[in-house]
């Protein structure tokens, strides 16, 4: 039996529908979450023991997917409706994949998680990262940076981020910090606009990382970027959470790694010199952020929907990119390298 969340958004909502009338064509037995709004069995994610919990949407939703799980190891595999980095499929493979996740062929890949404590509070368990900012923005954070309860820095900066491996490739590194790849049994602290000049450094996930002498205006702690907590204490105890996050692997062409590797796979720039700048600027955009359709082409390059069009069309002519029919809907395409 499988559990399904969705985003709430109308390409999310009709992809989930199709998982679902896969998923009685199949005779696959399965749950809806309490939020969606569509006919069938409904529970919470803490309340089902489930083979595997199927996310339908972006990075955020598989995100709090795994924060609504808890302490709770259930294999999820992401099924993106939009541009994910986390998910495994997508609306023109899905069905292949629920195959076999049906049929147990697949691996399940163990990434760490992180949490944090104070007054013996403790918050959601992080798969990103775990950071520290002032409430007030534009406002200064003085801190002690501990590390296995020996003092090893203190610093005046606008926050500071602490990342696993799978969170070295989003606010941290933007914040110019190290990439993580693969899985190694190391985190990331990286503080962010530091007036010391302090620069990232890596540590073994094992270590006990311990923030005190806090000195700013209303600190609050944010986990994976969405959940805020207001934190009333001068200290911050950052430490590898016991439960892992376990993502269903089919293969390495879809993990996070093999993504970001092809982020930085060099352009032919023989092929494309001599293309208008709208036609580089899209062969780069989609090489860097994977499959899209001309809509979230236009979304993330601001080009007019005529330049798009003619761009795509002299890319393909080029060879440069590929059309696909996009499953999710029979009206657009999806553009590929």
């Amino acid at each position: 039996m499988y559990f399904l969340k969705s985003k709430q958004d109308q390409n999310s909502i009709d992809l989930a529908k199709k998982v679902i009338n896969f998923f009685k064509r199949a005779r696959i037995g399965f749950c809806l979450d309490v939020s969606l709004d569509l006919p069938g069995k409904k529970s919470d994610i803490k309340s089902t023991e489930p083979d595997a919990v199927i996310a339908i949407g972006d990075d955020n939703l598989i995100l709090n997917a795994f924060r609504e799980l808890g302490e709770k190891e259930t294999p999820m595999l992401g099924i993106a409706s939009v541009q994910s980095f986390l998910a495994q499929c997508n609306a023109l493979n899905f069905e292949y994949c629920l195959e076999l996740l049906e049929k147990g062929k697949y691996a399940v890949f163990k990434r760490s998680r992180i949490v944090a404590k104070f007054d013996s509070k403790t918050t959601p368990i992080a798969l990103n990262d775990i950071g520290l900012f002032s409430a007030k923005s534009a406002s200064l954070l003085r801190y002690t940076l501990n590390l296995n309860n020996e003092k090893f820095m203190t610093d005046t900066a606008d926050g500071i981020v602490v990342a696993t491996p799978t969170g070295s490739t989003g606010y941290s590194f933007s914040a110019g910090g190290p990439v993580i790849l693969d899985e190694p049994s190391i985190f990331s602290i990286t503080p962010i606009s530091s007036l010391e000049k302090h620069a990232p450094i890596i540590i073994s996930d094992a270590t006990k990382i311990r923030i005190t002498d806090l000195q700013a205006h209303s600190p609050v702690i944010i986990i994976d970027g969405a959940v805020r907590i207001p934190l009333k204490h001068d200290a911050l105890t950052i430490e590898k959470s016991k439960y892992c996050a376990n993502f269903v692997q089919f293969s390495k062409e879809y993990t996070i790694e093999s993504r970001l590797k092809k982020r930085s796979v060099a352009m032919n720039i023989g092929k494309i010199k001599n293309l208008p700048p709208s036609a580089k600027l899209i062969c780069k955009t989609i090489a860097y952020e994977g499959s899209m359709t001309q809509k979230e082409i236009i979304t993330n390059t601001f080009l007019p929907e005529r330049t798009v069009r003619h761009a795509l069309e002299l890319l393909i002519r080029k060879n440069l990119i590929i059309r696909q029919p996009y499953l999710n809907d029979a009206r657009q395409a999806v553009y590929s390298i």
